[in-house]
């Protein structure tokens, strides 16, 4: 018969039994690192209707940019040139944008594939420009290559609002002899100081707006080359491929 000591001890025995059977309960997973996938490459390069070398001009003020692999050269009435070196470019499908820079500040060149009308020459250009110099934007046309003239109706000769004595300035006009800067126009020759040209076809384009085709003779040289002659006020630009001269009427 068992006795209370032995019945005691069995309880203590069942008790440790019981506690050794407990489980504690099982660590919570350790998240696993989730695998992330790399975007891939699927976009094509941006091309343009645009090229990315070009020619932008300008009417008052008179510009004319030219941009290359590089740089881009800018000229202007009374303007030297200046070549500022390309330090950013932009290209969308129906644009392109050239910043540039030198020792004097920046400059943003933007071509645009849209119709242009040159508002001096009346010439059609493929594409619209811009100019933006510190915080001044001009519009102009732009074109690649040298574009052919426009065909219009012509004329025997140059109207009469553009003929006379044209100089730089009114102190030119006073002294000719020391000028070298002078033009004379005739109904049928442009004289400059060491060249002549004879015209041979006068396109008008508007009342204050020619553009003319003349052989010109200097220097022991023969060429011939379209020039857009324009009248405001006293003021007689002249624009050669682009590149103008600003003159004043003299008194006569």
């Amino acid at each position: 018969m068992p006795t209370r000591a032995s019945i005691g001890i069995s309880v203590i025995v069942l008790w440790l039994a019981g506690c050794n059977e407990r489980r504690d309960p099982a660590p919570a997973p350790t998240p696993q690192p989730t695998a992330t996938r790399q975007p891939t490459a699927t976009s094509k390069p941006i091309t343009s209707t645009v090229p990315d070398q070009i020619t932008v001009t300008t009417n008052e003020p008179f510009y004319s940019v030219k941009v290359a692999a590089d740089a881009v050269l800018l000229t202007g009435v009374d303007l030297p040139e200046r070549r500022l070196k390309i330090v950013d470019r932009a290209i969308a499908a129906d644009r392109r944008s050239w910043t540039a820079r030198d020792d004097r500040g920046t400059l943003i060149v933007t071509a645009i594939r849209t119709a242009c009308e040159d508002d001096m020459s009346g010439a059609p250009r493929d594409f619209m420009g811009t100019l933006t110099l510190g915080d001044r934007t001009v519009r102009g046309c732009a074109f690649t290559g040298t574009p052919a003239p426009l065909h219009t109706e012509t004329a025997e000769t140059i109207p009469a609002i553009f003929l006379g004595e044209w100089n730089s300035d009114a102190a030119a006009c006073a002294n000719p002899a020391m000028s070298i800067e002078g033009v004379r126009v005739t109904p049928s020759e442009i004289l400059f100081h060491e060249s002549a040209g004879r015209v041979t076809r006068v396109e008008p384009l508007a009342p204050d707006r020619v553009r003319i085709t003349a052989d010109y003779d200097g220097e022991g040289e023969r060429w011939t080359a379209t020039q857009t002659l324009r009248v405001t006020g006293n003021r007689l630009t002249i624009a050669t491929d682009g590149r103008p001269i600003s003159r004043v009427r003299c008194p006569n």
